[in-house]
């Protein structure tokens, strides 16, 4: 049986966004993504973002997963109670899909719904096996301590592109389309000094990059991996040695001094 990657995104367009090089790289290596939809944005735009969403789970050949009601993450909503449902729920999902590892924004992503749903998925990685993997991007705010680089090239981030494409309402909001390829070139550079540590060569000659922390439950800890390129990762339980579950389980900034607003779609005049 193939093995399985699960990404838990809190709205449509996150898996396109998040790590998709990194996606479409294990895809092209014989595994199963299996994209797992959190939320259908405000309650008016349930409909086309489903159907975005869906038309870009079939350009990406990932297996679509929608949670059944969405979460409402609205900042105004009860996000504890989304926290809870993603906590409860993601354990059945991961199971019933076999996967072997979970991506998902982290729980410091500054977006409130990121955050939320990121905690929700740290405290479901707690009930699941220690041998999963748990992988956390960084959209909205910045990881402190990646520790996995995925090096890659013009084609994949098209592919990538295509993918993001499918969302074209959220597009026409904002278009994410400089900031996906953007990043990308971003993490290529200050990546490999940020995953290999500070004074390292570029760790690939290619001109884009994902950045992900990978992180185990060993002994109840959250125990990060070593810094590693994708395709040469540890697999012993040795090999997580840096404790990060300080960072994980401390109070995120927004948790200490309140979200920023939220904006909801205005009505046509």
């Amino acid at each position: 049986m193939a093995p399985t990657i699960l990404h838990v995104a809190p709205h449509p367009d996150d898996e396109a966004v998040g790590c998709p090089g990194a996606l479409l790289h294990l895809l092209d290596r014989g595994w199963t993504v299996v994209s797992v939809i959190a939320s259908l944005g405000f309650s008016g735009q349930w409909e086309r973002r489903r159907t975005e969403a869906e038309a870009a789970a079939d350009r990406a050949a990932f297996v679509p997963v929608f949670l059944d009601p969405p979460l409402n993450l609205d900042l105004d909503g009860d996000l504890a109670l989304a926290t809870r449902r993603v906590a409860t729920e993601l354990p059945g999902i991961v199971e019933e899909h076999g996967a072997s590892i979970v991506v998902s924004p982290s729980p410091h992503d500054v977006h409130h719904a990121h955050e939320a749903v990121g905690r929700g998925v740290q405290r479901a990685v707690a009930a699941l096996p220690p041998t999963l993997r748990w992988w956390m991007w960084g959209v909205w705010g910045d990881l402190p301590a990646p520790n996995v680089y995925y090096g890659y090239d013009a084609a994949v981030l098209e592919r990538a592109l295509h993918i993001l494409d499918a969302y074209a309402g959220e597009l026409e909001r904002n278009d994410y389309r400089p900031f996906l390829s953007g990043r990308a070139a971003a993490n290529a550079v200050m990546g490999s000094e940020r995953v290999f540590g500070f004074g390292s060569p570029a760790a690939s000659a290619h001109p884009y990059a994902d950045l992900v922390t990978e992180v185990r439950l060993v002994d109840g800890r959250f125990m990060a991996s070593e810094p590693h390129h994708l395709d040469h990762g540890p697999e012993p339980a040795a090999s997580y040695r840096l404790d990060l579950t300080p960072w994980l389980d401390s109070p995120t900034v927004h948790e200490l001094v309140g979200h920023i607003r939220e904006v909801r779609d205005e009505p046509a005049p």
